[in-house]
């Protein structure tokens, strides 16, 4: 009951515990997050486009006769 009076005067209160527990369910991923290294560099207005790889010499089917 004391929690209904309290959200009544401290509104912002509700938002606070609900950001609280949504941070809580939110992953940070380790790692380097700089997005200068990235294909896209947004302060150069740089595009990195690697195409695939060709096909190695290895992995040229074999003709059948």
């Amino acid at each position: 009951m004391f929690d209904a009076f309290a959200e009544l005067f401290t509104p912002g209160r509700k938002h606070t515990r609900d950001e609280q527990n949504r941070l809580e369910l939110t992953r940070e991923d380790v790692g380097d997050a700089d997005p200068g290294r990235g294909p896209i560099d947004l302060a150069s207005g740089k595009v990195v486009v690697r195409p695939p790889a060709p096909p190695s010499a290895e992995a040229e089917p074999a003709d059948d006769e």
